[in-house]
């Protein structure tokens, strides 16, 4: 031991020993990998992401058919629901058909009976209709109605206070509350009060004055 460490004074480190600190404190740190494992990271999520978009691709896909299957079997069924239907309507015709079918197998000349099963026929074929909803729209004498009536003609007429149907070229029918044909009717409106002062046509009629001044003959 030297007499400075024996007096406990700080002895200088040497060149080699000085040169081994200055190395270990200016020595690089390794450098981080947290890119490495977040790039990792991104690329699994990526993954995942593809994954469950095409999961969800194959149940649309899956979803898309179910409709298409639906759609077509629901078509189907109301298809032959109405197939079913128009049966169940023509089975109830055909008894007027086998009627039309004897009326017309009478021999010719023979017209007693012709009348009478005609109107037999009518009144059945009206009657099955009924059954299944359908009512005759027949408006004679009655008010103008543009919901259920259709007019195609119009008279003026003395006796009317107010608009009737006074004639009906073909009736309406409605089946429910839901209206098949409207009636086609002529329309018969009141005489204005001017014309029925002056008459038909506008003329003055015979004992009246015109403009303050007697009529003559």
């Amino acid at each position: 031991m030297t007499e400075r460490e024996e007096k406990g004074l700080e002895v200088p480190a040497t060149g080699e020993e000085t040169g081994d600190a200055v190395n270990r404190e200016a020595a690089p740190t390794a450098a981080p990998e947290a890119p490495e494992a977040e790039d990792q990271a991104l690329q699994e999520e990526l993954l995942r992401m593809q994954q469950e978009l095409e999961r969800f691709r194959e149940l649309y896909l899956r979803k898309l058919a179910d409709f298409d299957n639906f759609r077509k079997r629901k078509e189907k069924e109301m298809e032959e629901f109405r197939r079913t239907a128009h049966a169940d309507v023509l089975r109830e015709i055909l008894p007027v058909l086998d009627n039309l079918e004897r009326a017309l197998a009478v021999p010719e000349g023979d017209g007693s009976g012709i009348r009478t099963g005609v109107e037999l026929v009518l009144r059945q074929l009206k009657d099955v209709l009924a059954r299944y909803g359908l009512s005759e729209v027949n408006p004679l004498h009655q008010a103008f109605d543009p919901r259920v009536h259709e007019a195609i003609g119009r008279q003026e007429r003395a006796d009317l206070q107010e608009e009737r149907v006074v004639e009906v070229l073909q009736k309406g029918y409605m089946l429910g509350e839901k209206l098949l044909r409207p009636a086609l009717v002529v329309v018969g409106v009141p005489v204005r009060q001017e014309e029925q002062e002056t008459g038909t046509g506008g003329e003055p009629a015979q004992g009246e004055d015109t403009e303050g001044e007697p009529w003559v003959s």
